[in-house]
C-alpha cells in the first residue's frame, strides 16, 4: 500500500511538470498562436471547451445530487450546489463571450464574459474548500431543496446584475488594456482557495489512501494552472486563454471521474467482484460438496459393511436348526425391524431329557441393541461350570445374567427383558423364570383353551448397586398336543408406518380360531395373519416368537 502511495505522489509531480511545460510553451509561442488562430476558429474551440466543461459540471451535479438523496452526506450536496452554479454561470460566460450572438444584450465587450468567469471560479473554489473541510461521513437530514433553491436564486441574481447592472462589480477586463487589477487579485484568491483545498485533500489522502482524493488533487493542479493562465492572458483570444480552457476541461472531467468512480462505479465493480467471487465460491462449493458427498458415501459404505458384518454375526448366534424329537418340536419366527435387531432366542438340548429355551428383548434397536444381544447370549449359563451335566435352574440363570450385566460398562439406561424355561420330556413339566418379560406367554391347550402364563421378575438392568432381585422358578404341567407360544412385545404391539396396529387381542382371536393347527403350520399362519392386517409395510419394532409343541 505504501509503495502504491509513493508512485501516486510521483504521478502528481509528473502532472505538475506537464502542466508547467504546457504553460511555458504557451508563453514561448503566444505570438505565433495569435497569428494562426483566427477569431472565428478560436470561438469554435472556445465553445467546444466550454460546452465540454458545462457538460462535466452538470454531470458532477447530477451524480452528487442523487448521491445526497441516498446517503445524506453534507459534502455531496455542497459539491452539487457548486457545480450547479458553475454549470449555469459557464453557460452565461459562453453565450456572452465577445464575438458571440446577442445574449439578452449585445456582446460588444469581453468584460461581461470575464465577470461571469471569475464569479464561476470564486463559487467553485469556495465550494471545493468548504466540502473538503466537511468530514466525509457527516450526514444531514435537510431536504435537498433547502440547498438548491438559494443556489438557483444566486444564479439568477448574478445573471441579472452582470447583464443589466454591470457597474455593481468592478471591471474585470478593459478592451485595449487587458485584465484589471481586480480580476488579477480575484484570480490569485481563487488560486489560494484551490491550493488550500489541495492541501486539505492531500492530508485526507495520507490517512485514507483513497483514489478519490488522488484524482481530486490532480484536478486541483489543473485548476490552479488554469487560473494562472487566465491571470496571464492579454487577449481573450491568445494562447494563455486557450490552454486555460484545456486545463479547465481536464480538471472538470477528472472531478467527474473521481466522484463517479468512487461513489457509483466502484460499488458496481465491487458488486461484480463479489458476484465473481460468489461464483468461484459456488463452483468450489459444488466441488467441495461433491468431494464431501463421496467421502460420506465411502464412510456410509464402510458403515453399511460393518453393519452387515454385525448382522451376520448376530444371525450366527441364532440357532440354525431347532431341536426336534418324537416328544416335542420347536418353531420360531424372527423378523427384525432394521438390519440389526434387539430380539434374540435359542433352544438348547441340555441332555436326553431336558431342553432349555429362552427369548429376550433389548431396549432399542440398531448396533447398540445388537451388541447387547451378543452379550446376553454369551452370558446365559444353562449348565453349572464346575459340575458336569448339572443344570442351573431358570431363576439362577436369570440371577447370574443380572450379576454379569452389572459388571459391564453399559450405560445405565440400557436394559433387557427375558424369559427362560426348561422342558422335561419325560415328566412333561415346564419350569421357567421371567426377567421382566412384559407380554405373557400363552399355553394353547388341545381343548382350545388359551391360558396366559404367570410372569414376574425384575428386568436385567444396571441397578445391582441398589437392588438384588429374586427370580422365582415356576413349574407347569403340560399335556399331549399342548403348545406354548413365547414372544416379545413386538408381536402384539406391531405398528406399521401408516399406523395400523396388531395387538394381543388380535393374536388371541387367531389362536382361538386355529388351535388345532400343528406348530409347523401355526407359526407360518401367525405371520400371515400379522401381515394380512398391517400389509407389507415396514414395521417399527422387532417381531420374534417361539412355539413349542408337546407330542
Amino acid at each position: 500500500m505504501e509503495i502504491k502511495k509513493k508512485y501516486r505522489y510521483i504521478e502528481i509531480i509528473i502532472v505538475i511538470a506537464f502542466s508547467l511545460l504546457l504553460f511555458l510553451i504557451a508563453a514561448l509561442y503566444n505570438d505565433v498562436f495569435t497569428k494562426i488562430m483566427s477569431v472565428a476558429t478560436y470561438l469554435t474551440w472556445h465553445n467546444l471547451f466550454e460546452f465540454l466543461s458545462i457538460f462535466a459540471s452538470f454531470s458532477v451535479f447530477m451524480v452528487t445530487y442523487y448521491l445526497y438523496e441516498e446517503t445524506g452526506q453534507l459534502r455531496m450536496i455542497i459539491v452539487a450546489c457548486a457545480f450547479f452554479a458553475m454549470g449555469f454561470i459557464d453557460v452565461f460566460h459562453t453565450l456572452s463571450f465577445k464575438g458571440m450572438a446577442d445574449f439578452f444584450v449585445p456582446n460588444l465587450t469581453a468584460n461581461r464574459a470575464t465577470t461571469f468567469w471569475i464569479l464561476s471560479r470564486l463559487i467553485g473554489s469556495t465550494g471545493f474548500l468548504i466540502s473538503s473541510l466537511i468530514p466525509e461521513l457527516k450526514a444531514t437530514s435537510l431536504n435537498k431543496w433547502i440547498f438548491i433553491i438559494p443556489t438557483s436564486i444566486l444564479i439568477i441574481s448574478l445573471l441579472f446584475i452582470v447583464t443589466y447592472k454591470p457597474e455593481f462589480f468592478p471591471a474585470m477586463y478593459i478592451d485595449g488594456y487587458g485584465l484589471t487589477n481586480a480580476k488579477i487579485v480575484l484570480e490569485y484568491l481563487v488560486v489560494i482557495l484551490m491550493m488550500a483545498t489541495f492541501f486539505t485533500v492531500e492530508r485526507a489522502y495520507r490517512s485514507t489512501n483513497k483514489r478519490l482524493s488522488f484524482l481530486i488533487m490532480i484536478a486541483l493542479i489543473f485548476s490552479i494552472f488554469s487560473e494562472l493562465a487566465f491571470i496571464s492572458y492579454g487577449s481573450v483570444y491568445d494562447a494563455y486563454n486557450y490552454i486555460g480552457h484545456i486545463y479547465k476541461v481536464l480538471a472538470y472531467f477528472l472531478i467527474f471521474k473521481a466522484i463517479y468512480a468512487e461513489n457509483v462505479s466502484i460499488p458496481y465493480r465491487e458488486l461484480k467482484k463479489a458476484r465473481n467471487e460468489l461464483k468461484d465460491y459456488a463452483d468450489n462449493l459444488n466441488l467441495l460438496v461433491k468431494e464431501r458427498t463421496q467421502e460420506l458415501e465411502d464412510i456410509n459404505e464402510i458403515l453399511m459393511n460393518d453393519i452387515e458384518s454385525a448382522r451376520l454375526m448376530q444371525h450366527s448366534i441364532l440357532p440354525e436348526k431347532l431341536p426336534q424329537s418324537l416328544s416335542v418340536s420347536f418353531y420360531a419366527a424372527y423378523i427384525p425391524a432394521e438390519r440389526l435387531s434387539g430380539d434374540f432366542y435359542n433352544v438348547i438340548k441340555l441332555d436326553e431329557d431336558n431342553i432349555a429355551l429362552y427369548i429376550g428383548d433389548v431396549a432399542g434397536h440398531g448396533v447398540s441393541a445388537a451388541m447387547l444381544t451378543v452379550f446376553a447370549n454369551q452370558n446365559i449359563k444353562p449348565l453349572k461350570e464346575w459340575e458336569e451335566f448339572e443344570m442351573n435352574s431358570p431363576g439362577y440363570v436369570m440371577k447370574n445374567l443380572y450379576r454379569s450385566f452389572n459388571e459391564t460398562n453399559y450405560k445405565i439406561e440400557t436394559y433387557l427383558v427375558m424369559f427362560y424355561g426348561i422342558y422335561n420330556i419325560k415328566s412333561r413339566c415346564f419350569t421357567y423364570a421371567s426377567a421382566g418379560i412384559n407380554v405373557p406367554p400363552m399355553i394353547i391347550k388341545s381343548t382350545g383353551e388359551i391360558q396366559e402364563m404367570k410372569i414376574e421378575g425384575f428386568p436385567i438392568c444396571k441397578l445391582g448397586d441398589y437392588y438384588t432381585p429374586y427370580y422365582e422358578d415356576i413349574s407347569i404341567q403340560l399335556d399331549s398336543d399342548d403348545k406354548i407360544i413365547i414372544y416379545t412385545d413386538g408381536l402384539v404391539e406391531v405398528k406399521s408406518v401408516s399406523g395400523t396396529k396388531y395387538d394381543q387381542n388380535d393374536l388371541k382371536r387367531f389362536l382361538l380360531s386355529n388351535y388345532p393347527m400343528k406348530a409347523s403350520e401355526l407359526y407360518l399362519s401367525i405371520r400371515e395373519n400379522l401381515f394380512g392386517k398391517i400389509g407389507n409395510e415396514k414395521i417399527i419394532d422387532d417381531v420374534t416368537f417361539l412355539i413349542m409343541e408337546v407330542h
